[in-house]
């Protein structure tokens, strides 16, 4: 492997980890928002070049807890049915996020310690 594909390799990646940190900040930002639903970044292969790349997407999560109103009961029977006087909770997991953004920290620092040491063996 050249050192322009190591860098390539790296570089790529590096924006990678960039959209995964993007997702988890989004989704903690909104930890206490009514209704939303985390979303998770999915990596891959990029084809041909070498490298890796980042999408956004919001899978099939389960639902968020169901915030009763003042007087009405505690808990509905039905899953996935939001009666009337009822709010659907974040489903945000924050202790998985936390996890996830340092996985993304560590793995962005091993990326970035390639670009140094490819500057050196060029220099």
């Amino acid at each position: 492997m050249s050192l322009s594909a190591a860098l390539n390799v790296s570089t790529t990646a590096l924006r990678a980890f960039g959209v995964g940190t993007q997702v988890v900040a989004h989704n903690l930002a909104n930890v206490q928002t009514d209704g939303f639903k985390a979303s998770r970044a999915t990596y891959f292969d990029l084809p041909g070049r070498g490298g890796t790349g980042a999408t956004t997407q919001r899978p099939g999560a389960p639902d968020g807890p169901l915030i009763p109103a003042p007087g009405l009961p505690p808990r509905p029977d039905t899953a996935g049915w939001v009666p009337t006087g009822f709010v659907e909770g974040s489903n945000t997991d924050i202790a998985q996020q936390m996890v996830g953004l340092i996985v993304l920290s560590r793995s962005w620092q091993a990326n970035a310690k390639v670009v140094p040491a490819a500057d050196e063996m060029l220099g």
